[in-house]
C-alpha cells in the first residue's frame, strides 16, 4: 500500500488523488491537471493586445467588405506560413 503524504497539511492518505483533509492535490497527475487549469485561466484573463482587438474589430466588422477584406489578408497570411513553413521544413531536411 503506497501512502503519500500531503505537502499542505502533513496528513498521510492511501493512494488518492487528493487529500482526505484539506483537499488539496496529492498525486502528480492531479497536481498537474491543477496547474494546467490555473495557466489556462490566466490566459484567459490576460488583456488582449491591439494587434487581436484589431483583428476581432475587422473579423467582426457591421460591413460586409471589411470582413471580406479580412478574411483575403488573413488566408494571404495563412498561405505566405505555410509556404515558410515548409521551405523550413526542406532545408531542416537537407541538413539532417
Amino acid at each position: 500500500m503506497i501512502e503519500r503524504k500531503c505537502l499542505h497539511c502533513g496528513i498521510w492518505n492511501t493512494i488518492e488523488d487528493c487529500c482526505k483533509s484539506c483537499g488539496q492535490p496529492i498525486s502528480q497527475r492531479e497536481i498537474d491537471r491543477v496547474e494546467a487549469l490555473e495557466k489556462r485561466a490566466i490566459e484567459l484573463e490576460k488583456p488582449k493586445d491591439a494587434y487581436q482587438l484589431f483583428a476581432e474589430k475587422l473579423k467582426n466588422h457591421r460591413y460586409l467588405f471589411v470582413r471580406i477584406i479580412y478574411k483575403i489578408g488573413y488566408s494571404i497570411t495563412l498561405v505566405f506560413g505555410v509556404i515558410g513553413a515548409f521551405f523550413a521544413w526542406m532545408i531542416a531536411l537537407a541538413n539532417g
